[in-house]
């Protein structure tokens, strides 16, 4: 069990932090063995709902890019790991984040390497993350692994904004469409009705099929039906969690019209090549480097295709030789640069050259792609708007035209 503490030293300075411990009084032991007095001791996991993080457990990639920019820093000045650690969670604002580094500092005083300390926390760093710094602690370039990391992950971050903000604009068309929708079926269409009712003239059938359609949403048949496709949409995102469900989303997502599935290709290449020539530049082997990378990369369809490259290369066979059996997933021009890469024993350098040639090919089918979605979604919401307003005031038009021909 954790528990979080706050002690004073014999020189009265405030310390504060989290120890590993089988019972409340073997913390207490342990932390008066290090001479501390303690003020306040409670197991983690135990403060109020005011304390905890009401918008989840989850830390962002920003966060932890930053955490490993700054240890980084600390490490080339000659900082301890403990001390450093210690630092970092001082002055981190994210409450879990801040409980997981100081668990990490514990476990490293207690004897831990800080990969292993780090290995503890998966759901935070990654098996990728942790197996560079591994490789920094067996070759003596702690700092440098690091520092290889926070390049990585601000550019991970920067490639999963890009790649989200292609996504939001069409959504935010979506959600205007729908909120104008509802508005119009709960206020709009109702009153209209009440006016038109006064005028006792048969109404035009764009009409009727308008206010049959609020009838129908406003009616139990309707209620019944958003409450069938909201279930449907949750047992859709809980399929999708099903080792069958990601295959099949992950294999759907790369054949997405509109350029869509294109994108993603060219979003799920770059973090190949990425996460590859990280782990290769950290000293890692290169079947091993496949394993992990195939862990990281996103996607099931790439990451089965990875273990049977890695399975390929184990035998002794070229990278570059392998990749050649998916052309459908890996580009002419990634498995040509992965070649050169490796017959001339830089695959690193070559690895962050299509990284680059992906990252501006990425921003030009953003471009391209809002280009395109956003006329046809314009237009979409234009037809939609007009099919409504024509609706409402065509009735209207037709009483006033009949009143001027009497």
């Amino acid at each position: 069990m954790e528990f979080k503490y706050r002690a004073r030293t014999q020189k009265g300075e405030a310390k504060e932090g989290v120890v590993q411990a089988s019972s409340r009084t073997t913390a207490i032991s342990a932390l008066q063995k290090e001479g501390l007095f303690i003020t306040s001791l409670k197991q983690a996991g135990s403060e109020s709902i005011w304390q905890k993080n009401l918008f989840g457990s989850k830390v962002p990639v920003k966060s932890v890019a930053a955490f490993a920019r700054q240890a980084a820093v600390l490490l080339q000045s000659g900082t301890p790991v403990v001390s450093a650690l210690e630092a970092l969670a001082a002055q981190e604002t994210n409450h879990h984040f801040k409980t997981i580094i100081l668990g990490a500092a514990n476990k490293v005083k207690e004897g831990g390497t800080f990969s292993k300390a780090l290995d503890g926390y998966p759901k935070v760093f990654t098996p990728f993350f942790t197996n560079v710094i591994k490789s920094g602690e067996a070759s003596g370039r702690l700092s440098d692994s690091l520092s290889y990391l926070a390049d990585h992950l601000e550019r991970e971050y920067e490639l999963q904004s890009k790649i989200k903000g292609a996504m939001i604009y069409p959504l935010f068309v979506l959600g205007v469409f729908a909120l104008i929708f509802v508005v119009m079926i709960v206020v709009v269409i109702p009153n209209l009705e009440k006016a038109l009712s006064q005028f006792h003239e048969e109404l035009p059938i764009l009409t009727r099929f308008i206010l049959g359609t609020a009838h129908f949403f406003s009616s139990w048949g309707g209620i019944i039906l958003m409450i069938v496709l909201a279930v449907g949409v949750f047992l859709a995102f809980q399929w999708r969690k099903t080792e069958k469900g990601q295959k099949l989303y992950h294999r759907w997502v790369l054949k997405l019209p509109l350029k869509l599935g294109k994108l993603f290709q060219k979003y799920y290449l770059t973090r190949f090549a990425e996460n590859l020539s990280v782990l290769i530049n950290a000293g890692l082997p290169i079947s091993e480097a496949l394993k992990i990378t195939g862990e990281v990369v996103g996607n099931k369809t790439y990451e089965e295709a990875l273990v049977r490259v890695q399975r390929r290369v184990i035998r002794g066979e070229e990278i570059s030789a392998s990749l050649k059996d998916f052309p459908e997933l890996f580009h002419p021009l990634v498995i040509q640069m992965i070649n050169v890469g490796e017959e001339t024993g830089t695959l690193g350098d070559s690895l962050q050259k299509v990284v680059s040639f992906y990252q501006g090919e990425i921003d030009r089918s953003v471009d391209g792609l809002s280009k395109m979605i956003e006329p046809i979604l314009i237009i979409l919401m234009g037809v939609m708007v007009a099919i409504l307003v024509v609706g409402v005031f065509l009735p209207i038009v037709s009483v006033e035209m009949g009143a001027m021909n009497m």
